[in-house]
C-alpha cells in the first residue's frame, strides 16, 4: 500500500482518533524514552509519534523520524514545527541514511508488514542502534481479527477487500525469529486488544475501512459504489447495535544483541 494522496490522508485522520491516541501512549512508554536520548521513528507517517517522542527526550536528545514518502514527511515537518531537535526525513528503512551505534532506542508502527524487505528492514534497524539499544514495535495478528462474525455476507466482502494488503499478515508471530536473525534479543511480547462496538470516527476499525476500500478502489478492485454500500451497511449495523470489530495488535520489545550473542 503506498500511503500518498487520500490514504495520507485517512491515515493521519486515524491517527487522531480515540483508539490511536491510546496506543500511541502505550507504544511511547514501552519505549520509555528519557531526557537527552536519541530515537530513530521508522515510517513516521504524519509525525504524531515523532512530536510525542520530541517533547520526551527534549532539547538536548533527539528524533529522527523517517518515512518513504515525501508527502508525509512533509506532514510530519509541519506537526513537529517548533521542535529543532526532531528530523523528518525522506528515506527508505532499507537503507537507513545513519552511521552505525547512532541510536539509543528506536520504534515503529505497523510499517514493516507492508514491504516485502522486512528482514533487511530490521537488521537496518539493528546496524543503528547503539549496544543494547531498544527496539519497540508494534502489528496485528491479523487472523485475529473478529470483524461483523455475525453478518457473513458482510464478512465476506470485507475478507475480499482486504485481500492482498499486506506483505506479511500475522508479523508478530514470526517477528522473535527475524529479530533474532536481524541480531536482537526479544524481551516480551505484549497484546494490547482493539473492541469497537461502534462504528464511528472515534474507532480504528471505521478508518480502517476508509483505508482499504480507497486502496482497493484506486486498484480497481473494488468500485466505488460496493465501497459506498459497504460503508453504508456497516454504519447501519452500528446504528442497530450490532456492530463488532476486536483485533490483536502485539507490542513487540527486544534489544540489540551484544558481540557475538544472537537471540
Amino acid at each position: 500500500m503506498q500511503f500518498e494522496g487520500e490514504i495520507a490522508t485517512i491515515q493521519r485522520r486515524l491517527a487522531q482518533c480515540r483508539d490511536m491516541v491510546t496506543r500511541r501512549s502505550t507504544v511511547l512508554a514501552r519505549v520509555n524514552l528519557q531526557p537527552g536520548e536519541t530515537v530513530l521513528e521508522i515510517g513516521c507517517g504524519g509525525g504524531f509519534y515523532a512530536r510525542e517522542a520530541g517533547i520526551s527526550v527534549g532539547r538536548a536528545g533527539s528524533v529522527a523520524a523517517v518515512d518513504i514518502s515525501a508527502e508525509q514527511i512533509a506532514e510530519a515537518s509541519s506537526h513537529c514545527a517548533g521542535l529543532r531537535h526532531v528530523e523528518c526525513r525522506v528515506a527508505d528503512v532499507v537503507a537507513l541514511p545513519y552511521q552505525d551505534n547512532s541510536f539509543d532506542a528506536a520504534y515503529g508502527v505497523q510499517v514493516l508488514e507492508h514491504i516485502s524487505a522486512a528482514d533487511d528492514a530490521l537488521r537496518e534497524v539493528c546496524r543503528v542502534l547503539r549496544p543494547v539499544g531498544r527496539f519497540v514495535y508494534l502489528a496485528t495478528n491479523w487472523d485475529s481479527v473478529a470483524w461483523c462474525p455475525n453478518e457473513p455476507d458482510i464478512l465476506a466482502r470485507i475478507e475480499r477487500t482486504w485481500a492482498g494488503m499486506l506483505q506479511h499478515p500475522n508479523f508478530p508471530a514470526g517477528l522473535p525469529a527475524r529479530l533474532r536473525q536481524a541480531g536482537f534479543r526479544t524481551l516480551r511480547q505484549t497484546p494490547v486488544t482493539i473492541l469497537n462496538t461502534t462504528f464511528d470516527e472515534n474507532t480504528f476499525s471505521y478508518w480502517l475501512v476508509q483505508m482499504v476500500t480507497a486502496h482497493a478502489v484506486g486498484r480497481n478492485v473494488l468500485s466505488l459504489e460496493d465501497a459506498d454500500s459497504l460503508i453504508a451497511d456497516l454504519s447501519a449495523l452500528s446504528e442497530a447495535g450490532r456492530y463488532f470489530y476486536s483485533a490483536t495488535p502485539v507490542i513487540t520489545e527486544a534489544v540489540k544483541a551484544g558481540v557475538g550473542h544472537q537471540g
